[in-house]
């Protein structure tokens, strides 16, 4: 159902609404040619978008019979030798270049080919990868007409919005530097609770922005069937909430008899045999006492406590009872006393054993609805760093932990949790069953993947968020095994890269319906007012939900979603 009116039902002006065709496109861009430096498959991504946006690339690197054929195949031009040699890239055309991408895994490397190509040429722009994020915040701060991106910075985002919202495609940090996660997600009406009602409505209930109604345009009048599949844009908290409440079977059988096992597993066996054997002289001390002194079954239970525990309150006294139950009376006494003590010993061996553990991080975890990090290298520790901000229940498992995590863990910050995620018993430990998700980032993949199966096996529901450096292997394992998202690190940034040759303010590229779009961040006075107005935000404050330019203050910082044309 729609109205035809040029007004809403409130008598609202109809507002701006997604539909490739009603935007206005970037044209493509050829300022000189494109140098590329590095030779694994972000380099390969970056090289092919360039070329399909329309642009020469050259390829920088030394002579290696793969790196070249893979950008010959291309259409590239290579060029081998040492990039860091300022000949080389002289050869390669850098004088007359309109950008150099130095995207290599040494991040000085990547800083010695930039300062060499802006030597040779200094109106080239430089855009550069780098793993040290603080080195990279002061290189643009410093390095003009430059742009950095740390690769796991920017792909953490993803990966921890997906973590609360597993519908989320894409993640990003706005504003820069605010640790506020805005993100992309799809779902139903019927999920979202929003069926028979309008979009300008459903955006206000859900405080989300909804761009496409199954992939293509609508109005913001248009009345939202049950099947309506929703392409959403918000804060990550909002996705989430939206989401429905975290499914978790901590209450199966079993959970329970999982549980059951794990804390039998941590009594110590010696401590074990203590408790029934001491159990075992209370019983036969009861019926034996309980017989030789006429006592119903409670009194005598009563004697044989005083007696082990030596209390002796005289009340029932064994003097003149005769030689054999005072022999016994002795014996019980010894019993109770060796019993009583090597049980405080081992209780207390053990609260020792379990807060060194905690410190150390090898307890197992209790509770229940929290999202399990395997893995805390440098994307790891950024997603932890984002769902920390956005007070998520954290549990992280990591084999050798460093010393920020341990005071991460004694702060209460997180849960740690030293072991090897392919483990069962680790997986047991950090109660898989009753996360809310699993994140499962670490440096292989199929380490990844092994985790990722093993959270599975143990609940088939969880979502499973995984990170999978080859792309074609990431849609192999969605297809194959319905792993819930696999994303690639090197895929989520070369957009992002291959933007950045253009302009300082791109933050990478969004599909909605078959149609590529341009995410750009600036300030709202900069901003093409031709695009879609996602959000805004003040300084490093959180990001606000906008659909009309007029709702932008002076000095805000705009987030906007422009179409692009082939060839941009």
């Amino acid at each position: 159902m729609r109205r035809r009116s040029g007004r809403t039902r409130r008598g609202r002006p109809r507002a701006f609404c997604y539909h490739p065709a009603r935007h206005r496109t970037q044209p493509a861009v050829n300022g000189g040619r494109t140098i590329v430096v590095g030779n694994d498959a972000l380099a390969d991504e970056v090289c092919r978008i360039r070329l399909a946006d329309g642009h020469a690339v050259t390829v920088v690197w030394n002579e290696e019979p793969a790196v070249r054929r893979r950008a010959e195949s291309r259409g590239c031009t290579f060029v081998a030798g040492n990039p860091r040699d300022a000949q080389v890239l002289l050869d390669a055309g850098v004088a007359s270049a309109g950008v150099v991408l130095a995207l290599s895994q040494d991040d000085g490397t990547n800083l010695e080919v930039a300062l060499e190509a802006r030597e040779a040429n200094p109106a080239v722009r430089i855009v550069l990868r780098q793993f040290n994020r603080a080195l990279a915040n002061k290189l643009e701060q410093n390095l003009k007409n430059c742009s950095v991106v740390s690769l796991a910075a920017h792909s953490a985002a993803t990966y921890a919005a997906a973590a609360l919202d597993p519908e989320c495609f894409l993640g990003l940090e706005f504003p820069t530097g605010s640790r506020t996660l805005v993100g992309f997600s799809r779902r139903t009406a019927r999920d979202l609770g929003v069926s028979s009602m309008g979009v300008a409505d459903a955006e206000q209930r859900l405080d989300c922005r909804i761009l496409a109604v199954n992939d293509g345009a609508h109005d913001v009048d248009h009345v939202l069937a049950p099947t309506d599949s929703l392409t959403l844009f918000g804060r990550v908290e909002r996705l989430a909430e939206s989401s429905g409440p975290v499914r978790a079977d901590r209450r199966s059988l079993g959970w329970v008899a999982t549980r059951v096992q794990l804390i039998a597993a941590e009594i110590d066996p010696l401590l074990r045999v203590l408790v029934a054997a001491g159990a075992a002289v209370f019983v036969v001390a009861t019926l034996f006492f309980g017989a030789a002194l006429h006592l119903n079954v409670l009194t005598a239970a009563y004697f044989v406590t005083t007696t082990m525990t030596t209390v002796g309150y005289g009340d029932i006294a064994l003097a003149d009872k005769g030689l054999l139950l005072q022999a016994a009376g002795m014996l019980l006494m010894i019993a109770g006393v060796v019993v009583a003590n090597l049980a405080i010993a081992f209780v207390a061996a053990a609260l020792i054993r379990a807060q060194w553990n905690a410190l150390q991080g090898v307890r197992p975890i209790r509770h229940a609805g929290h999202v399990v990090v395997f893995g805390a290298g440098r994307v790891g520790t950024r997603i932890v760093d984002f769902l920390c901000a956005l007070g998520a229940s954290i549990t992280v498992v990591e084999r050798v932990p460093t010393p920020d995590l341990v005071a991460r863990a004694r702060a209460r910050d997180i849960s740690l949790l030293t072991g090897d995620g392919t483990l069962d018993a680790t997986l047991d430990h950090c109660n898989v069953r009753a996360a809310r998700s699993a994140v499962v980032v670490t440096d292989s993949d199929v380490t990844n993947l092994e985790i990722g199966l093993g959270a599975r096996a143990r609940r088939d529901t969880i979502p499973v968020i995984m990170r999978i450096a080859e792309p074609s292997f990431a849609a192999t394992i969605r297809r194959q095994f319905a792993i819930r998202r696999t994303f690639s690190a090197t895929t989520l940034a070369a957009s992002t890269f291959c933007d950045l040759a253009g302009s300082s303010t791109a933050r990478g590229r969004v599909t909605i319906g078959g149609a590529a779009f341009r995410l750009e961040e600036c300030p709202s006075a900069m901003a093409d007012r031709g695009g879609v107005l996602l959000a805004a935000a003040r300084g490093a404050g959180p990001a606000r939900r906008m659909r009309h330019w007029d709702e932008v203050a002076p000095g805000d910082v705009a987030l906007v979603m422009s179409a692009l044309s082939s060839g941009a």
